[in-house]
């Protein structure tokens, strides 16, 4: 029987398939087939009836044994050499040629490298195109969590020339599915290596780049724990004309490889492939990482997995799939029904969200799929699910246990406790002592909301408003006893804390503030009088001394941010009492660190605002030393760690700002070091949110320094990281105006990296988006020097960037009238950035940078024809 290859191809799935039907259903079922496909049923019969006489003649079963398949051999051979490459064994074989460990020995660097080659009879044009764009999607990622390309070329020595090759990041480790098992990694341990994986797609997609094969073989988790990525061979860019224009050929070569296993359902259709194909794959893996189960029934039988059957196969809660002992032991629970209860709920609905079969149902990004998970593990609702009352309520206690009882104790005891003061008080001639047992009370109580309550929630998202209604309400009913108990030092230092606490919530641009800075500042001031005055009766009470520290560095911000100078001498103060702290009998291992911290914040503000930059890099220095010496005595004090990290990065700005051309690698070097410094940190305190906004600023401060001396790539990779975390922090929290200010930094140099790589269009889309997010701060925030220097920046880009767009215009023959009114919204942006660095120069706020500044902004003009 003959038939030809399309005839093959419609006729193999109904094959299949009616192979595994009885006999005694089969004739009905072939009278379904012949109403829908009657070309096909005549071939079919014969087929079935063929294979059914070879059954009962026992053919199948005499069939005579073969000789075994000679062994693969390969087209390269051990020391052989590729370009600067020396071949030392073979790793393995794939589609597209074979991959080699091999050494460079160009004398440039030594280091052993991942060699993939294509293979003689792969080496066609289509191939070779397909070559080609491996190496240069890989070219554009540079990721933590992706193998990172080191070289790519064709080979000029003499038994290999004319070989392509793509030397890759020679990556040792386990597949992600064998390294959870090795490891027995619970639940929540999964979730948080799949999220280094959700890390590395999100980058690639940001790049327009779809993997297309994503699986467990292609995701390895090195000695370290880090997840790489892999083989990027048969990924496709979005939007890019490459393939279309490549011919058909390369289309068909590239276009069906996959992984059946792993494979969206569009893929198997021949339908658009886009992000949400790898959204597809995704799921498969997280359903497979935390069930040892596939989601497909035909894969769980043992059965061979058909395209038809993943097209018409219904995917079930992973939490009703049938799973042993053995799997939940492995992850380290009791049954496989406490199993089942860990993934109901938000897993389930986080897996079928990402393996919708409409694309478009799927989540919409990698980072939504990433920003669920991350709230399940935070305990907070998650966008999969139905956001019923309930199920958001039951979140909200899960995640606040702790604050919401003690609250709901302290709230309950307090309405008590005030009630019985205020009836005390009109009968305090007759029942004094009782009044006073209840003052005291009260004063306990607001304390605890204060302190207790307040701290258990603080570096939680959301929390703003609360803590602002816990802090005032402490504040009001500490303020009332104060008026009662006039000269009580002890009271009065409480009640300044409040004042303190409650500027910081108002207006404090380095933590979670509501953006009144006005109101900040009165309650700081307030906050300074009274310790002022409990000071100047006890000048070693070291409670007080400690908190005039941080009231005076807060009150040097707030200063400087208003545009004064003179908050220099609130900081400077802030170091006298810190150096009197320390020489306190009293003093501990939090006053050593908050000496160094101190230091480092005086140093660079005597570097940015005074220019003074012998005497910043003395204080700098002192800073540095002493704080390592700190760390190094106690490892396991991770603030010790993060101030560290703090002074490395204060020292960095104010190498940045000297005007030497000669420190911006000295600063790109202490930005590194603060950077690093700052992440171990995270992995040590996971919960603390502070040290997410720290690292987002430090990102930006590294980004714009890397900019100055020429590294746009550098300082891309460092803006994307800082622009994706404050974006997820935003996002979590929507009243969080720190979140929002930094929102606008990160956007503005953004905007700056794209205008230095030359995507002017990019750059004016992302200038204009941090003027629309500055417009929606409040007015107070608005008016702050901080805020203004993000939004002089992106005046200063959009301006150069539309200046730059009209002379590129020019050439490509746009009209006239268009092109002036590019040049004069150019020029308006660049003179509104260029005055406001002017107003700098006279206030003497980091002048000297500022005027380097209008020069260089004044060429702009020039060059944009003013």
């Amino acid at each position: 029987m003959k038939i030809s290859p399309d005839l093959w191809q419609q006729i193999n799935p109904f094959l299949s398939e009616g192979l595994e039907i009885e006999n005694g259903a089969r004739e009905a079922w072939l009278q379904g087939i012949e109403k829908t496909h009657p070309q096909l049923v005549l071939t079919l019969r014969k087929m079935l009836a063929a294979h059914d006489r070879a059954e009962c003649l026992q053919e199948l079963e005499t069939v005579p044994k073969l000789a075994s398949a000679p062994p693969q051999s390969s087209n390269f051979v051990a020391l052989a050499q590729i370009g600067p490459f020396a071949l030392i064994r073979l790793l393995g074989r794939g589609g597209m040629g074979e991959v080699w460990l091999a050494r460079q020995t160009d004398g440039r660097i030594e280091r052993e490298v991942a060699l993939k080659l294509p293979t003689n009879d792969l080496q066609s044009d289509i191939w070779c195109q397909r070559f080609r764009r491996e190496r240069d999607i890989l070219a554009k990622l540079a990721h933590p969590n992706i193998a990172r390309l080191f070289d790519a070329g064709v080979s000029d020595v003499e038994e290999s020339r004319g070989q392509p090759y793509l030397a890759m990041e020679f990556v040792e480790g386990l597949s992600v599915t064998d390294y959870v098992s090795a490891q027995q990694s619970t639940i929540d341990a999964r979730l948080k290596l799949f999220r280094q994986i959700l890390a590395a797609v999100a980058h690639a997609h940001r790049h327009l780049v779809v993997h297309r094969d994503l699986k467990p073989a292609n995701i390895l988790i090195d000695q370290s724990g880090q997840v790489k990525l892999l083989d990027f061979g048969i990924a496709k860019l979005i939007d890019d004309g490459t393939e279309a224009n490549a011919g058909a050929n390369l289309t068909q070569v590239g276009g069906r490889v996959m992984t059946l296993r792993y494979a969206a359902p569009e893929q198997i259709s021949d339908g658009a492939i886009s992000t949400a194909t790898d959204t597809y794959a995704l799921g498969v893996i997280l359903h497979e990482l935390l069930t040892g189960l596939s989601p497909y029934r035909a894969v769980r039988e043992g059965k061979a997995l058909r395209e038809a059957v993943l097209l018409n196969d219904e995917t079930v809660p992973a939490s009703m799939l049938t799973m042993s002992g053995e799997v939940a032991a492995e992850r380290k629970l009791a049954s496989a029904k406490h199993l089942s209860r860990k993934i109901a709920g938000d897993l389930d609905a986080i897996i079928l969200k990402a393996m919708r079969r409409n694309p478009a149902e799927r989540y919409a990004s990698v980072e939504q799929f990433d920003a669920d998970i991350a709230r399940h593990l935070d305990h907070r609702p998650v966008k999969a699910r139905a956001g019923t009352w309930r199920y958001l309520a039951g979140r909200f206690v899960a995640r606040h246990k702790l604050p919401i009882a003690a609250a709901a104790v302290v709230l309950l005891t307090m309405v008590a406790g005030v009630a019985m003061v205020e009836g005390q008080r009109r009968v305090a001639v007759v029942e004094r002592e009782r009044a006073q047992r209840h003052f005291a009370s009260v004063r306990t109580l607001a304390n605890t909301f204060m302190f207790d309550v307040h701290g258990e929630i603080e570096n939680l998202a959301g929390t703003l408003k609360a803590r602002q209604i816990l802090v005032a309400t402490s504040l009001k009913y500490l303020d009332s006893l104060n008026d009662e108990a006039k000269n009580d030092p002890a009271l009065a230092l409480e009640v300044a804390v409040a004042y303190r606490k409650l500027a910081e919530i108002k207006g404090d641009s380095r933590g979670a503030h509501l953006g009144e800075s006005g109101t900040a500042r009165r309650n700081a001031e307030r906050a300074a009088l009274l310790l002022d005055g409990v000071l100047a009766q006890a000048p070693d009470n070291i409670t007080a001394l400690r908190e005039r520290r941080v009231l005076g560095l807060l009150l040097g911000r707030m200063i400087l941010e208003s545009g004064d100078a003179a908050g220099i001498g609130e900081t400077e103060r802030a170091v006298q009492v810190a150096e009197k702290i320390t020489s306190l009998p009293d003093a501990e291992l939090a006053d050593r660190r908050n000496l160094g911290a101190t230091l480092a914040e005086y140093g660079g503000m005597l570097a940015v605002v005074k220019a003074d930059h012998a005497a910043a890099d003395r204080q700098l220095a002192r800073a540095i030393s002493y704080l390592e010496a700190l760390a190094q005595n106690n490892p396991a004090d991770v603030l010790s760690r993060a101030r560290l990290a703090y002074a490395y990065e204060r020292a960095a700005m104010a190498a940045e700002v000297s005007g030497m051309a000669a420190r911006l690698p000295q600063a790109i070097t202490l930005f590194d070091k603060s950077i690093a410094a700052t992440e171990t940190v995270m992995r040590d305190d996971p919960a603390n949110l502070s040290h997410t906004r720290t690292i987002i600023k430090r990102y930006n401060n590294a980004a714009r320094a890397s900019l100055k001396l020429g590294d746009v790539h550098g300082a891309a990779e460092k803006a994307t990281r800082g622009l994706a975390l404050v974006e997820n922090l935003v996002t979590a929290d929507a009243q969080n105006v720190g979140n929002r200010t930094m929102l606008v930094s990160l956007l503005s140099t953004a905007s700056d990296v794209d205008y230095k790589a030359g995507a002017f269009g990019k750059s004016i889309a992302l200038a204009r988006d941090a003027i629309a997010a500055d417009f929606k701060l409040p007015d107070q925030t608005r008016e702050g020097l901080i805020v203004r220097e993000s939004l002089a920046g992106a005046w200063r880009t959009l301006g150069a960037a539309s200046c730059a767009w009209a002379i590129a215009a020019d050439i490509s023959g746009t009209a006239t009238a268009q092109r002036e009114d590019m040049r004069n919204e150019g020029r308006k942006y660049l003179r509104q950035s260029r005055a406001f660095k002017q107003e700098l120069v006279d206030r003497r706020i980091d002048a000297a940078d500022a005027a380097r500044a209008i020069t260089e902004i004044d060429a702009e003009l020039k060059k944009c024809g003013a």
